[in-house]
């Protein structure tokens, strides 16, 4: 791993979260686990600036971060996919190209004008490299497979090629086949240089991506693990309070 990223230090918000501390480096990706309830969601959220954090350091890049709203964190370099992305990640009556260009349509504007022909050479590289199966781009998002769904939402993000990422639930309700071509992208990312914060409630595949586990018990962080001690048995003892670091 490389230089840190992401950096917390003491994060705690009423009722949700508390001194949580931690670093994500280039090129790393760490996973943060924990029972439903836990406050891993709601953690990734005040990161992303959906919720402010009322004590506590947060460094984005070198750089203290505390934002005020998600544009600010997009702007800065970080992007978030929420684990619910037909509520809060797709309006599923747009088409697969706006559902996509929405996300990176601000870097294209010229005199106030947006470059579509930019934008639609956008789309389709996004198209492509994601492996996106829709029958037309103007298909609408929501009678699209969940795979391809949850696909379409990472695209959006990482055409922005943001360097760090926090990903919430990213292959939740997809097949086997989506699943393996999301993990296959968030391990091409990390070795990119990116800094992925992977929030996950699959055990497996929290096990087999991350280089370290944070696991959160409620609301704080009851332990880092890696190495000999990453195992199913030490994250399931830490998220029920058992197991301490």
């Amino acid at each position: 791993p490389g230089i840190p990223l992401l950096e917390l230090s003491g994060v705690s918000r009423a009722d949700m979260f508390r001194d949580i501390t931690f670093q994500v480096r280039a090129g790393e990706i760490v996973g943060l686990a924990g029972l439903v309830g836990a406050g891993r969601s709601e953690l990734g959220r005040a990161i992303y600036g959906l919720y402010p954090i009322q004590g506590g350091e947060m460094r984005l890049c070198g750089q203290r971060w505390r934002p005020a709203h998600p544009h600010q964190a997009l702007r800065a370099g970080l992007v978030y996919v929420p684990e619910e992305r037909k509520r809060q990640g797709l309006v599923l009556d747009h088409s697969v190209s706006d559902s996509i260009s929405i996300g990176f349509t601000d870097l294209l504007l010229q005199w106030g004008l947006i470059r579509r022909s930019e934008e639609r050479h956008r789309v389709r590289q996004a198209l492509e490299s994601h492996a996106i199966r829709t029958s037309a781009e103007t298909q609408a998002v929501g009678t699209l497979s969940g795979g391809n769904q949850q696909k379409t939402l990472l695209a959006r993000w990482l055409e922005r090629e943001p360097p760090v990422i926090v990903l919430d639930e990213p292959t939740r309700g997809v097949d086997v086949g989506a699943k393996s071509e999301i993990r296959g992208l968030i391990d091409r990312l990390a070795g990119q240089g990116k800094a992925v914060l992977l929030i996950s409630s699959d055990l497996p595949e929290i096990l087999g991506m991350s280089d370290r586990v944070l696991v959160m018990h409620e609301g704080a962080l009851s332990a880092e693990l890696q190495g000999d001690a990453l195992t199913q048995e030490n994250i399931l003892r830490a998220a029920s309070g058992i197991y301490r670091t």
